[in-house]
């Protein structure tokens, strides 16, 4: 029995010794990974500004340290330069860089610039932190945004006097805009003349169309989350065709409605962003900005403030004169006179 008990005994303490050892490997395992892991963040943080830095402020090199090899390859000085100033032309610098989801491997983030233009950036990393591919894209998609069926709030038209509805309507033959989603509703408005034309004869100049140069009024209570009126007037009949609606006043309602008000005349808009704005306050004056064939005024609601990534909605307006007849919570058709 006594060499038993001392058997037993050796064997407890063999086992009793192991799983010290087991538990003492597992620990140091687990603060290499924590150690790992904090270095991981360090690079990602460091990532992230440089990130920044570059598109923003033409630092390239300091971010181009972080490339793998292959990486820096297919990706010189020059090229990154050329990329990221052409993106920044069309919708502005960074304004916030957040992380949306991540693995090991590949992180993803929401890139929201100054334009109202969320950008999706997926970054990749190999085992040593060094970025191995990234992915710039348009596509990003809000997992929260909320569906629009119409507006909630009460219009008024976002002009004085009579205006002619060039675009309108819910049929796609009166507007072509409801063959892309994120314009489903809008309208185009253009003033038309007594010669039953939206310019003079002999038109050669903006001055010439009748719209150029009105006032554009708020058509609710309502505030300013971004505004902008530097792009320069085209020349008619030239178009740009990289500024998209041009300046621009976007506004936020209480039901959380976005209102678009674009291709408004260059350093024209009398607003700020985050004023408060009252129904019928000038916005600005109609132009001819951006992606625009001659001044009118373009005119859409949206669920998010995300140009991008934005769905439109049927609008209609509380009150106003069609051709001269009184219509309630109306949707202006292609061909329609309209006033308040």
């Amino acid at each position: 029995m006594g060499v038993l008990k001392i058997m037993v005994f050796r064997l407890i303490l063999m086992f009793f010794v192991f799983g010290i050892l087991l538990g003492n490997a597992q620990k140091a395992v687990k603060e290499n990974e924590v150690i790992h892991d904090k270095i991981i963040n360090i690079q990602i943080k460091h990532l992230e500004q440089s990130f920044k830095n570059a598109f923003n402020n033409g630092e390239i090199d300091e971010f181009r340290a972080l490339f793998d090899d292959d990486m820096r390859k297919r990706n010189t000085t020059t090229k990154l330069q050329e990329n990221f100033t052409q993106i920044s032309n069309q919708i502005g610098p960074i304004r916030s860089l957040t992380l949306d989801r991540n693995n090991k491997s590949s992180y993803t983030y929401r890139s929201v610039h100054q334009k109202m233009v969320t950008l999706k950036v997926v970054f990749d990393l190999t085992d040593r932190g060094q970025v191995s591919q990234m992915k710039i894209s348009s596509d990003y998609v809000y997992d929260d945004a909320p569906v629009l069926e119409r507006n909630t709030s009460e219009l008024i038209l976002p002009f004085h006097d009579e205006w002619y509805t060039f675009w309108g309507g819910k049929k796609t033959s009166d507007n072509y805009h409801n063959t892309y989603p994120g314009m489903k509703g809008a309208y185009d408005f253009w003033v038309m003349g007594d010669n039953g034309k939206s310019h003079r004869k002999g038109a050669t100049e903006n001055e010439d169309f009748y719209a150029f140069g009105k006032e554009i009024i708020a058509p609710v209570d309502s505030k300013v989350v971004y505004s902008f009126d530097e792009v320069p007037d085209n020349k008619w009949p030239a178009m740009n065709p990289t500024s998209g609606t041009g300046n621009v006043v976007l506004l936020e309602t209480e039901h959380k409605e976005y209102i678009v008000l674009g291709h408004l005349k260059q350093n024209s808009v009398k607003v700020k962003e985050g004023q408060f704005v009252k129904q019928g306050q000038i916005l600005g004056l109609c132009g001819n900005s951006g992606r625009s064939t001659e001044p009118h005024l373009h005119f859409q609601i949206q669920n998010i403030p995300d140009f991008a990534a934005a769905k439109g909605t049927w609008v209609h307006f509380k009150e106003i004169r069609v051709n001269g007849a009184l219509k309630e919570d109306y949707i202006p058709r292609r061909g329609d006179k309209i006033r308040n």
